[in-house]
C-alpha cells in the first residue's frame, strides 16, 4: 500500500480528525520529500509501507538533516514513525516490524529578536513601501499588517484569515479554527493608533481585515524586500521573527510572555521565543564574580 493512500483512507480519519488543513499539507509534503528521494537513490518511484524500514528512514532523515535542517528530520522522523505505529497496530501488510528510529541531535539555539529601534526601522521602511496591493496603497497595507502583527503576536496564517467583520474597535478576534492547534480563539484589544490603520483599509470593503488573496510565498516576497532594505534581511528574519520580538519584549517588561503566546508549557516560550539579551533579569555573572585585575591603589598624596 502507498503511504499517501495509507495516510488518506486510515491515518488521516483517525488520528487527524479535527485538525487543521495545513497538518494534512505537512505530510502531503512528507510524502512528496519522500517520494524524490526513493527516485533518487533508485529505491523506488513512490514510498509504500515496506519503506517504513528503520535502514530506509535513517538514510532519508540524514538526508534532509544536511539538505534542509536537524528540526526538520526530526520533525518528519515523528511524522513517519507516526504512521508506522499505526499500520503495525493494524497489521498492515508491507510492515515487518515496527522501526526503531532514535531521535537525532538537535542543536538548541538562542532565540533572537529585535530590538526597538530595529522595529521602528522596519515600520519607518514599510510605510514607504510601493506598488499598492488589491486597491490599499503599500505603506497603509504593511504598516497595518506589522503593527496588527506586533501588537497580537499572533501566527502570520492567523492575522490573514482574519475576516473584516471580526474586528470590532477597538479589538479583534481571532476564532480558533484559524490558529496553530484549532482549539482556542483569542481577543486582542488594539491600541488606538492601530485601530486608525485598519479603519482606513476597512474602507476598501475587502473581506478579509488583511487584503492578503495571493499565495502567502508572495507576501514573504514583498517582506523580504523591505527587510533587506532595512538591513534586517536573513533565512530565519520574517513574520515569526516578529512573532519572537513581541514576545521578548513582553517578557522584558514584566508581562507574562507565556500567556502572551498562547503556548501551554512555558518551556516552549523559553526555548524558542525569548531572546534573553532583552529579557533576563537580575545580575550578571561579570558582576557576581571577583575581579581577576587587582584595583588601582590610589595616587599617593604629595
Amino acid at each position: 500500500m502507498k503511504l499517501a493512500d495509507f495516510f488518506n483512507t486510515t491515518y488521516r480519519p483517525l488520528r487527524l480528525r479535527g485538525r487543521s488543513p495545513k497538518t494534512v499539507l505537512l505530510y502531503t509534503n512528507l510524502f512528496r520529500q519522500f517520494d524524490r528521494w526513493l527516485a533518487a537513490e533508485a529505491i523506488a518511484t513512490e514510498g509504500c509501507i515496506e519503506h517504513l524500514d528503520e535502514l530506509i528512514l535513517a538514510r532519508y532523515l540524514d538526508h534532509r538533516a544536511a539538505t534542509r535542517s536537524p528540526y526538520t528530520a526530526e520533525k518528519e522522523r515523528s511524522q513517519l514513525l507516526a504512521l508506522a505505529r499505526l499500520a503495525w497496530e493494524r497489521r498492515v501488510p508491507g510492515l515487518e516490524r515496527m522501526p526503531t528510529c532514535p531521535p537525532g541531535i538537535l542543536p538548541q539555539k538562542v532565540p533572537t529578536s529585535w530590538t526597538t529601534e530595529e522595529m521602528r526601522h522596519v515600520f519607518e521602511v514599510a510605510a514607504k513601501a510601493n506598488r499598492p496591493i488589491h486597491g490599499v496603497p503599500a505603506g497603509e497595507f504593511f504598516t497595518a499588517l506589522l503593527m496588527l502583527c506586533w501588537e497580537t503576536g499572533e501566527r502570520i496564517g492567523a492575522i490573514l484569515a482574519i475576516p473584516a467583520s471580526e474586528y470590532r474597535r477597538p479589538s479583534v478576534m481571532v476564532q480558533p479554527e484559524t490558529r496553530k492547534g484549532g482549539k482556542t480563539g483569542r481577543i486582542y484589544h488594539l491600541s488606538a493608533d492601530l485601530c486608525d490603520r485598519l479603519d482606513r483599509l476597512a474602507i476598501h470593503k475587502h473581506e478579509r481585515l488583511i487584503p492578503w488573496t495571493g499565495h502567502i510565498a508572495g507576501l514573504y516576497g514583498r517582506l523580504q524586500v523591505l527587510l533587506k532594505r532595512a538591513g534586517l534581511h536573513g533565512k530565519r528574519v520574517a513574520f515569526h521573527q516578529i512573532r519572537r520580538t513581541s514576545i521578548s519584549h513582553i517578557a522584558a517588561a514584566g508581562g507574562d510572555p507565556v500567556a502572551f503566546a498562547g503556548h501551554s508549557n512555558p518551556s516552549v516560550t523559553r526555548r524558542w521565543y525569548i531572546d534573553p539579551r532583552l529579557a533576563e533579569h537580575g545580575p550578571r555573572p561579570h558582576e557576581l564574580l571577583p575581579r581577576l585585575d587587582p584595583p588601582k591603589e590610589p595616587p599617593a598624596a604629595a
